[in-house]
């Protein structure tokens, strides 16, 4: 019965912590929509990050995104790090309506600290939704 109680109350732990303010996030796995990113969205690059980023198509606060981290960035647990980095920063960042994002790591990523590809990509990210805001108002 212990062992029960305290899987409960890890579980009420992170339930109630509010680390995600609300925006749903979740991780891109078609290949058709790839590829829409890649031919129809806003193409960005920065010092770590080459980025697709198109507005998507739902009225929720929806972040949707793919990653390709390619083996020359490094090996598995430099990949799988990289890649969890980038899930919070996206968990973490505030916006005003839905976006769907392509990221691609650049080799140099991994010489870089979580601060400054967080403000890399949320720079990114935010350039791209002023833009878009504009031409539709």
């Amino acid at each position: 019965m212990q062992a029960g109680e305290e899987k409960e109350e890890k579980g009420s732990l992170l339930k109630d912590s509010g680390r995600n303010s609300g925006i749903k996030f979740d991780t891109i796995n078609d290949k058709n929509v790839f590829e829409k990113l890649r031919k129809k969205g806003r193409f960005l690059r920065n010092k770590y990050l080459i980025i697709y980023i198109l507005a998507g198509e739902g009225q929720s606060k929806q972040i949707r995104a793919g990653f390709a981290i390619s083996k020359k960035t490094g090996k598995a647990f430099q990949r799988n790090r990289t890649r969890r980095v980038l899930k919070e920063i996206l968990r973490n960042i505030s916006i005003c309506k839905s976006i769907d994002v392509y990221i691609i790591a650049k080799k140099n990523i991994n010489d870089a600290g979580f601060s400054e590809i967080k403000e890399e990509l949320e720079k990114s990210i935010y350039q791209y939704l002023e833009r878009n805001t504009l031409n539709q108002g």
